[in-house]
């Protein structure tokens, strides 16, 4: 065997600071050192190297790797994300590789030429050939040209000296029905989630085979936990020869996988679970999946907010770190899942979604869902990736809130990233500002719909008996409605609901008022529930049919179903009730 030696010359280019999977490849850049070593399999090249097939290193490119070794690992000592360093090194092997095919020669004087030989190679390939995407040959430029003015310290980027040019990014706008169209698969993949955090309790996940998770939306989920399914082990025990003792056979291997009640057995469960529970994290904090799955478990404090809850690490003093945010109701789901996860791993995992890898994938490497994905098709639900499910939040925030300010600070970027990387443009958004717009400033529009519940002319005047305290009439409050000349009842049970449940609302603002010390003056909201109850006497004394209406209402508030002209304001308010 011919064995060769790189000689005291060649650095050391492996990035010892990683840590690596059971089965993983160190990462390392001497293949670059090698003609035709970018292009082998980074697990035979050690060996091709070691036997002498690629030959010697080439003493002019040892200057020239060095740098992009020192760019690559300066990054990730510096906190980089190990996925963006492998498409780095991934990229530069093309990189390498072309000029290799080229048989052209590649050093720290020769570099700029050749990536600029490389990128109209890489132009011919979009223009020409049509075989690459004009957004695929500019990110693949820009990284490496990233790379070659870091460590050549250029003042400008080199990629400005190539053709390609950065694609203008177009956003489609999607229309009523299809914007609606994908909330539903977004709430229908939401419902699975819940499901499987829902269904796959402890007892669920160390009990028999299989574990069977109802759906809401009907049918149920098997999970055989690596088992072969009872339907397919019958088909397969049926088309063969030995059918007596492969089933002996099989069914005392079942008998021991199912007996065996341990993580080896049950972690298939485990990590479906842990999958959905990250998505529904992701999904309720904002989180990109980088950030999300090398998040560990810390013991958690809650900071009430605005709009939920500000987790920190709790420690002996005050203050800290935000780690992140999350909706109030979101808090029960979360401290049933840390629960459930410390009562799986009480001590050796510090991650907090900790999946368990059997095929030796580093933890650092961020999870691919192949369980979620794996149980959307059998169940014919649309899998809705991370990077989409933050989409869809994002925009359906915009939507409810019209806020991007907002909507930016939550989501923990600028808003100008809100506006060019997240927002996707709203037909149904557009129709309702243009018609909030032309309503508020074309005078040809006269009002005809009360702000309290009924009917009216747009014209704002109150009756002779207006009470002293009482909110006069501006067709903005809804409270001066009840004393305006131009409001009329509606004789139907949609008003009397919606009736009932303004009176409702008025209730919690008046129990949430305390008065100034020493002040006898009521709150002005007394005066209202005083009117609207007066309208619902009436209406519930006059005939049977009108007294249904009433109990019915009052029956529908009782049990938080509220009108959808008020739940918002109803909600918001409650919501606020410490």
């Amino acid at each position: 065997m011919n064995t060769m030696h790189d000689g005291p010359d060649v650095p050391d280019l492996s990035f010892p600071t990683l840590e690596y999977g059971k089965y993983e490849s160190p990462w390392t850049l001497r293949p670059l050192l090698y003609v035709g070593g970018a292009k082998a399999h980074s697990r035979a090249v050690d060996e091709m190297i070691s036997n002498g097939k690629l030959g010697q290193p080439l003493p002019e490119r040892v200057d020239l790797v060095k740098g992009i070794h020192e760019v690559i690992h300066g990054r990730l000592v510096g906190g980089g994300s190990m996925p963006y360093a492998e498409t780095n090194i991934r990229q530069m092997r093309l990189f390498f590789s072309f000029m290799d095919n080229l048989g052209r020669p590649l050093s720290l004087e020769a570099v700029e030429a050749a990536y600029l030989q490389w990128t109209e190679a890489l132009y011919q390939r979009v223009h020409v050939e049509k075989t690459l995407k004009k957004i695929s040959a500019y990110t693949m430029a820009l990284n490496v040209g990233g790379v070659i003015d870091e460590f050549l310290e250029r003042h400008s980027p080199i990629i400005g000296q190539s053709r390609l040019k950065k694609p203008a990014r177009r956003k489609t706008p999607q229309g009523v029905k299809a914007e609606k169209q994908n909330l539903q698969y977004s709430f229908e993949f939401g419902h699975l989630l819940q499901d499987i955090c829902d269904g796959l309790t402890l007892d669920a996940l160390w009990g028999s085979l299989p574990v069977i998770l109802p759906l809401r939306k009907g049918g149920k989920l098997e999970e055989w936990s690596g088992l072969v399914s009872a339907e397919s082990r019958v088909v397969a025990l049926r088309n063969s020869r030995n059918r007596r003792y492969l089933a002996k056979l099989s069914d005392e291997n079942r008998a021991a996988w199912e007996a065996d009640r341990t993580l080896r057995t049950r972690y298939p469960l485990v990590n479906l679970r842990i999958e959905a529970e990250m998505q529904m994290f992701m999904a309720q904090t904002g989180m990109n999946l980088a950030q999300a799955h090398l998040l560990k478990l810390r013991n958690f404090s809650y900071a009430s907010d605005i709009n939920g809850w500000r987790i920190k690490e709790r420690k002996n003093r005050r203050g800290g770190e935000v780690l992140f945010e999350i909706f109030r109701e979101y808090r029960a789901h979360f401290e049933r899942y840390l629960n459930w996860r410390r009562s799986i791993f009480p001590d050796a995992e510090e991650l907090l979604f900790p999946l368990i890898r059997r095929g030796g994938r580093s933890d650092h490497k961020a999870p691919r869902f192949t369980r979620i994905q794996s149980t959307c098709g059998k169940l014919g639900i649309s899998w809705v990736s991370p990077s989409s499910l933050r989409n869809t939040r994002v925009n359906w925030l915009l939507r409810r809130s019209g806020d991007p300010d907002l909507i930016a600070e939550m989501d923990q970027h600028l808003k100008q990233t809100l506006h060019t990387d997240y927002e996707t443009p709203s037909l149904q958004r557009a129709l309702g500002e243009t018609m909030r717009f032309w309503s508020q400033t074309d005078p040809t529009i006269a009002r005809t719909i009360a702000t309290a519940p009924g009917e009216c002319v747009g014209t704002p005047e109150p009756v002779l008996s207006i009470p002293k305290d009482a909110t006069h009439p501006d067709c903005v409050h809804p409270s001066g409605c009840l004393w305006c000349e131009h409001h009329r009842d509606v004789d139907s049970f949609d008003y009397v609901w919606a009736l009932t449940c303004f009176r409702h609302l008025k209730i919690i603002e008046v129990g949430k008022y305390h008065p100034p010390e020493k002040s006898l003056r009521n709150h002005p909201g007394e005066l209202s529930i005083t009117r609207i109850s007066e309208k619902l006497h009436w209406f519930k004394e006059t005939n049977i049919v009108r007294m249904a209406w009433v109990e019915e209402s009052l029956a529908r508030v009782e049990e938080g179903n509220y009108h959808p002209d008020w739940i918002r304001p109803i909600v918001d308010i409650e919501g606020s009730i410490e």
